[in-house]
Protein backbone atom coordinates (compact mmCIF):
# COMPACT_ATOMS: atom_id res chain seq x y z
CA UNK A 1 0.00 0.00 0.00
CA UNK A 2 1.23 3.62 -0.74
CA UNK A 3 1.73 5.42 2.15
CA UNK A 4 -0.34 8.67 2.41
CA UNK A 5 1.69 11.71 1.46
CA UNK A 6 1.87 14.51 4.46
CA UNK A 7 0.78 17.65 3.80
CA UNK A 8 3.76 20.49 4.40
CA UNK A 9 1.14 22.12 7.15
CA UNK A 10 -0.89 20.90 9.57
CA UNK A 11 -4.65 20.60 9.49
CA UNK A 12 -5.02 23.74 11.95
CA UNK A 13 -2.79 25.50 10.05
CA UNK A 14 -5.08 24.91 6.91
CA UNK A 15 -7.99 26.32 8.79
CA UNK A 16 -6.19 29.31 10.28
CA UNK A 17 -4.80 30.15 6.09
CA UNK A 18 -8.35 29.82 5.28
CA UNK A 19 -9.89 31.91 8.34
CA UNK A 20 -7.15 34.85 7.60
CA UNK A 21 -8.36 34.37 3.57
CA UNK A 22 -12.02 34.68 4.52
CA UNK A 23 -11.81 38.03 6.41
CA UNK A 24 -9.72 39.39 4.15
CA UNK A 25 -12.71 38.58 1.34
CA UNK A 26 -15.59 39.81 3.64
CA UNK A 27 -13.61 43.16 4.72
CA UNK A 28 -12.74 43.93 1.14
CA UNK A 29 -15.75 44.14 0.50
CA UNK A 30 -16.84 45.87 2.87
CA UNK A 31 -13.74 48.19 2.26
CA UNK A 32 -12.00 48.23 -0.86
CA UNK A 33 -8.47 49.59 0.90
CA UNK A 34 -8.33 46.39 3.23
CA UNK A 35 -6.70 44.61 0.70
CA UNK A 36 -4.28 47.07 -0.24
CA UNK A 37 -0.37 46.99 0.08
CA UNK A 38 -0.71 49.91 2.71
CA UNK A 39 -2.92 48.68 4.53
CA UNK A 40 -1.49 44.96 4.40
CA UNK A 41 1.79 46.41 5.54
CA UNK A 42 -0.33 48.48 8.29
CA UNK A 43 -1.92 44.92 9.81
CA UNK A 44 1.98 43.63 9.90
CA UNK A 45 3.53 46.39 11.54
CA UNK A 46 -0.01 46.43 14.43
CA UNK A 47 0.71 42.52 14.28
CA UNK A 48 4.46 43.15 16.07
CA UNK A 49 3.01 43.93 19.57
CA UNK A 50 0.59 40.98 19.55
CA UNK A 51 2.86 39.06 17.97
CA UNK A 52 6.18 39.75 20.36
CA UNK A 53 3.65 39.29 23.58
CA UNK A 54 2.06 35.76 21.72
CA UNK A 55 5.65 34.07 21.87
CA UNK A 56 6.17 34.69 25.61
CA UNK A 57 2.47 33.51 25.76
CA UNK A 58 2.64 30.44 23.96
CA UNK A 59 5.90 29.10 26.28
CA UNK A 60 3.78 30.33 29.29
CA UNK A 61 0.52 28.23 28.57
CA UNK A 62 1.76 25.47 26.94
CA UNK A 63 3.40 25.42 30.38
CA UNK A 64 0.20 25.62 32.31
CA UNK A 65 0.47 29.21 33.27
CA UNK A 66 -1.14 32.22 32.05
CA UNK A 67 -0.50 36.09 31.80
CA UNK A 68 -3.37 39.21 32.58
CA UNK A 69 -0.47 42.01 33.32
CA UNK A 70 1.33 42.06 29.78
CA UNK A 71 -0.45 45.03 28.58
CA UNK A 72 -0.20 47.04 32.05
CA UNK A 73 3.63 45.90 32.34
CA UNK A 74 3.68 46.89 28.08
CA UNK A 75 2.90 50.43 29.21
CA UNK A 76 4.48 50.83 32.20
CA UNK A 77 7.72 50.38 29.98
CA UNK A 78 6.59 52.96 27.49
CA UNK A 79 6.17 55.45 29.94
CA UNK A 80 9.34 54.58 31.74
CA UNK A 81 11.53 54.99 28.09
CA UNK A 82 9.47 58.36 27.94
CA UNK A 83 10.30 59.24 31.64
CA UNK A 84 13.88 58.53 31.09
CA UNK A 85 14.18 60.00 27.63
CA UNK A 86 13.04 63.58 28.74
CA UNK A 87 14.24 63.33 32.78
CA UNK A 88 18.08 61.63 32.04
CA UNK A 89 21.18 61.42 29.49
CA UNK A 90 20.78 57.77 28.45
CA UNK A 91 20.50 57.15 25.19
CA UNK A 92 17.35 55.05 24.28
CA UNK A 93 19.12 51.57 23.47
CA UNK A 94 20.20 52.04 27.26
CA UNK A 95 17.04 53.27 28.16
CA UNK A 96 15.54 49.61 26.35
CA UNK A 97 17.58 47.89 28.71
CA UNK A 98 16.31 49.23 31.49
CA UNK A 99 12.75 48.67 30.12
CA UNK A 100 13.49 45.11 29.98
CA UNK A 101 15.31 44.82 33.43
CA UNK A 102 11.68 46.17 34.61
CA UNK A 103 10.20 43.43 32.23
CA UNK A 104 12.41 40.94 33.91
CA UNK A 105 11.55 42.19 37.35
CA UNK A 106 7.28 41.79 36.19
CA UNK A 107 8.17 38.19 34.98
CA UNK A 108 10.37 37.22 38.61
CA UNK A 109 7.21 38.68 40.46
CA UNK A 110 4.79 37.20 38.47
CA UNK A 111 6.62 33.34 38.26
CA UNK A 112 7.59 34.09 41.96
CA UNK A 113 3.61 34.12 42.78
CA UNK A 114 3.23 31.05 41.20
CA UNK A 115 5.61 28.92 41.67
CA UNK A 116 6.58 29.77 45.30
CA UNK A 117 3.19 31.45 46.69
CA UNK A 118 1.01 29.13 45.00
CA UNK A 119 -1.37 31.43 43.65
CA UNK A 120 -3.28 30.82 40.84
CA UNK A 121 -1.65 32.26 37.53
CA UNK A 122 -5.19 34.14 37.00
CA UNK A 123 -4.99 36.10 40.01
CA UNK A 124 -0.92 36.53 40.36
CA UNK A 125 -1.06 38.38 37.48
CA UNK A 126 -4.06 39.89 37.45
CA UNK A 127 -2.77 41.37 41.13
CA UNK A 128 0.51 42.58 38.98
CA UNK A 129 -1.78 44.04 36.17
CA UNK A 130 -3.18 46.38 38.50
CA UNK A 131 0.40 47.03 40.14
CA UNK A 132 1.99 47.75 36.70
CA UNK A 133 -0.81 50.22 35.80
CA UNK A 134 -0.73 52.01 38.48
CA UNK A 135 3.12 52.02 38.27
CA UNK A 136 2.65 53.72 34.61
CA UNK A 137 0.54 56.17 36.60
CA UNK A 138 2.73 57.19 38.76
CA UNK A 139 5.50 57.82 36.89
CA UNK A 140 4.25 60.05 34.40
CA UNK A 141 1.62 61.88 36.96
CA UNK A 142 -1.29 60.09 34.81
CA UNK A 143 -0.34 62.77 31.54
CA UNK A 144 1.11 60.67 28.42
CA UNK A 145 4.93 61.95 28.08
CA UNK A 146 5.42 63.37 24.50
CA UNK A 147 8.59 61.40 22.54
CA UNK A 148 11.38 63.54 19.78
CA UNK A 149 14.27 60.78 20.29
CA UNK A 150 14.56 60.17 16.47
CA UNK A 151 16.60 56.86 17.42
CA UNK A 152 13.74 55.53 18.88
CA UNK A 153 11.75 56.38 16.37
CA UNK A 154 13.35 54.81 13.49
CA UNK A 155 13.55 51.67 15.29
CA UNK A 156 9.47 51.52 15.54
CA UNK A 157 8.73 52.97 12.75
CA UNK A 158 11.39 53.07 10.43
CA UNK A 159 12.27 50.87 7.37
CA UNK A 160 14.67 49.25 4.76
CA UNK A 161 14.27 49.66 1.42
CA UNK A 162 12.84 52.94 1.53
CA UNK A 163 9.49 54.61 2.37
CA UNK A 164 7.53 51.84 0.81
CA UNK A 165 9.84 48.82 2.22
CA UNK A 166 9.64 46.40 5.00
CA UNK A 167 9.13 48.03 8.61
CA UNK A 168 12.10 47.12 10.89
CA UNK A 169 9.41 46.28 13.91
CA UNK A 170 8.22 43.62 11.55
CA UNK A 171 11.50 42.20 10.52
CA UNK A 172 12.22 41.62 14.45
CA UNK A 173 9.11 40.22 15.21
CA UNK A 174 9.97 37.45 12.45
CA UNK A 175 13.32 37.54 13.81
CA UNK A 176 12.46 36.49 17.10
CA UNK A 177 9.13 34.07 15.55
CA UNK A 178 12.25 32.18 14.22
CA UNK A 179 14.73 31.54 16.85
CA UNK A 180 11.64 30.67 19.45
CA UNK A 181 10.46 28.44 17.09
CA UNK A 182 13.90 26.35 17.09
CA UNK A 183 13.82 26.69 20.54
CA UNK A 184 10.41 25.20 21.20
CA UNK A 185 10.95 22.58 19.11
CA UNK A 186 14.64 21.53 18.81
CA UNK A 187 15.77 22.45 22.34
CA UNK A 188 16.20 20.59 25.58
CA UNK A 189 13.92 23.62 27.05
CA UNK A 190 11.52 23.36 24.33
CA UNK A 191 10.99 19.55 25.20
CA UNK A 192 10.57 20.77 28.88
CA UNK A 193 8.21 23.31 28.09
CA UNK A 194 5.91 20.41 26.59
CA UNK A 195 6.50 17.85 28.92
CA UNK A 196 5.55 20.08 31.96
CA UNK A 197 2.13 21.07 29.76
CA UNK A 198 1.63 17.62 29.27
CA UNK A 199 2.53 15.83 32.76
CA UNK A 200 3.84 17.76 35.42
CA UNK A 201 4.26 14.99 37.88
CA UNK A 202 6.41 12.90 34.98
CA UNK A 203 7.98 15.64 34.11
CA UNK A 204 9.50 16.22 38.03
CA UNK A 205 9.98 12.22 37.82
CA UNK A 206 12.13 12.68 34.59
CA UNK A 207 14.43 15.30 36.48
CA UNK A 208 12.78 18.87 34.89
CA UNK A 209 12.65 21.80 37.12
CA UNK A 210 9.04 22.73 36.81
CA UNK A 211 9.40 25.47 38.77
CA UNK A 212 12.27 26.81 37.34
CA UNK A 213 11.53 26.23 33.57
CA UNK A 214 8.01 28.14 34.61
CA UNK A 215 9.62 31.24 36.16
CA UNK A 216 11.93 31.29 32.76
CA UNK A 217 8.61 31.32 30.25
CA UNK A 218 7.03 34.03 32.70
CA UNK A 219 10.56 36.48 32.72
CA UNK A 220 10.18 35.98 29.02
CA UNK A 221 6.76 36.65 28.51
CA UNK A 222 7.02 40.13 30.84
CA UNK A 223 10.26 40.68 28.39
CA UNK A 224 8.75 40.43 25.35
CA UNK A 225 5.79 42.94 26.74
CA UNK A 226 8.16 45.19 27.43
CA UNK A 227 9.64 45.54 24.24
CA UNK A 228 6.41 45.63 22.59
CA UNK A 229 5.59 48.87 25.00
CA UNK A 230 8.90 50.55 23.92
CA UNK A 231 8.11 49.70 20.06
CA UNK A 232 4.55 51.43 20.62
CA UNK A 233 6.03 54.48 22.86
CA UNK A 234 8.57 54.76 19.94
CA UNK A 235 5.50 54.71 16.99
CA UNK A 236 3.36 56.74 19.03
CA UNK A 237 5.70 59.40 20.08
CA UNK A 238 4.63 59.32 23.66
CA UNK A 239 4.59 57.23 26.51
CA UNK A 240 0.81 56.83 27.57
CA UNK A 241 -0.18 55.03 31.14
CA UNK A 242 -3.19 53.87 29.45
CA UNK A 243 -1.86 52.02 26.42
CA UNK A 244 -1.88 48.29 25.50
CA UNK A 245 -5.84 47.69 27.57
CA UNK A 246 -6.19 44.65 25.20
CA UNK A 247 -2.54 43.36 24.45
CA UNK A 248 -2.77 40.35 26.85
CA UNK A 249 -6.22 39.51 25.86
CA UNK A 250 -5.19 39.26 21.69
CA UNK A 251 -2.08 37.75 22.33
CA UNK A 252 -3.70 34.87 24.44
CA UNK A 253 -6.42 34.77 22.02
CA UNK A 254 -4.01 34.38 18.75
CA UNK A 255 -1.93 31.56 20.99
CA UNK A 256 -5.37 30.11 21.39
CA UNK A 257 -6.39 29.85 17.70
CA UNK A 258 -3.26 29.05 16.75
CA UNK A 259 -3.22 25.95 18.75
CA UNK A 260 -1.58 26.34 21.59
CA UNK A 261 -3.95 24.52 24.51
CA UNK A 262 -5.02 26.02 27.34
CA UNK A 263 -4.51 23.02 29.36
CA UNK A 264 -1.06 23.19 28.56
CA UNK A 265 0.99 20.93 26.38
CA UNK A 266 -0.03 21.71 23.05
CA UNK A 267 1.25 24.31 20.59
CA UNK A 268 3.84 25.61 18.10
CA UNK A 269 4.98 28.92 16.68
CA UNK A 270 4.32 28.63 13.32
CA UNK A 271 0.54 27.92 13.80
CA UNK A 272 0.66 31.19 16.50
CA UNK A 273 1.95 33.22 13.45
CA UNK A 274 -0.68 32.49 11.78
CA UNK A 275 -3.19 33.25 14.82
CA UNK A 276 -1.54 36.39 15.02
CA UNK A 277 -2.24 37.60 12.01
CA UNK A 278 -6.02 36.54 11.76
CA UNK A 279 -6.38 38.48 14.98
CA UNK A 280 -4.89 41.65 13.52
CA UNK A 281 -6.51 41.29 10.71
CA UNK A 282 -9.66 41.27 12.50
CA UNK A 283 -8.82 44.17 14.64
CA UNK A 284 -7.78 46.02 11.44
CA UNK A 285 -11.10 45.37 9.32
CA UNK A 286 -13.14 46.01 12.45
CA UNK A 287 -11.75 49.41 12.78
CA UNK A 288 -12.04 49.69 8.69
CA UNK A 289 -15.46 48.68 8.90
CA UNK A 290 -16.04 51.77 11.63
CA UNK A 291 -17.22 49.29 13.89
CA UNK A 292 -18.38 51.02 16.89
CA UNK A 293 -15.64 50.44 19.80
CA UNK A 294 -18.26 48.79 21.98
CA UNK A 295 -19.16 45.92 19.50
CA UNK A 296 -15.20 45.78 18.68
CA UNK A 297 -15.33 44.42 22.52
CA UNK A 298 -17.90 42.12 22.07
CA UNK A 299 -16.71 40.98 18.29
CA UNK A 300 -12.97 40.49 20.39
CA UNK A 301 -14.99 38.75 22.98
CA UNK A 302 -16.99 36.45 20.57
CA UNK A 303 -13.32 35.49 18.54
CA UNK A 304 -11.81 34.39 21.77
CA UNK A 305 -15.29 32.33 22.68
CA UNK A 306 -14.58 30.80 19.34
CA UNK A 307 -11.10 29.99 20.01
CA UNK A 308 -11.82 28.59 23.33
CA UNK A 309 -14.55 25.94 22.02
CA UNK A 310 -12.46 24.91 18.99
CA UNK A 311 -9.35 24.27 21.93
CA UNK A 312 -12.25 22.31 23.64
CA UNK A 313 -12.91 20.26 20.50
CA UNK A 314 -9.58 19.65 20.12
CA UNK A 315 -9.19 18.44 23.27
CA UNK A 316 -12.35 16.41 23.57
CA UNK A 317 -11.00 14.60 19.67
CA UNK A 318 -7.14 14.02 20.90
CA UNK A 319 -8.93 12.73 24.07
CA UNK A 320 -11.06 9.61 21.85
CA UNK A 321 -7.90 9.15 19.84
CA UNK A 322 -5.73 8.35 22.75
CA UNK A 323 -9.13 6.09 24.05
CA UNK A 324 -9.06 4.15 20.68
CA UNK A 325 -5.51 3.60 20.17
CA UNK A 326 -5.21 2.06 23.80
CA UNK A 327 -8.73 -0.43 23.23
CA UNK A 328 -6.74 -1.42 20.01
CA UNK A 329 -3.48 -2.29 22.06
CA UNK A 330 -5.72 -4.01 24.59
Amino acid sequence: MKEKKKLPISGNQLVLIIAIAVITLVFSLINSNFFSYTNLINILVSSTLIGLTAIGITFLIMTGGNDLSAGALSAACGVLMAWGLKNTNLSWVALTFVCLGLGALGGTLNGWMVTRLKIVPFIATLVSQSIWRGVAYLICGGKPIAISDKGLQFFAKGRIFGDQGIPISVIIMFVFFIIFAYILAKTKFGRSVFAIGGNAEAARLAGINANRVRMITYIMTSVFAGLAGVILAGRMNSGNPAASPNLHFDAITAANLGGVSMVGGVGSIPSVILGVLLVQAFNSGLNMAQVSSYWQYVARGLLLFASLAIDVYRQTQHQKRLLNETMKNL
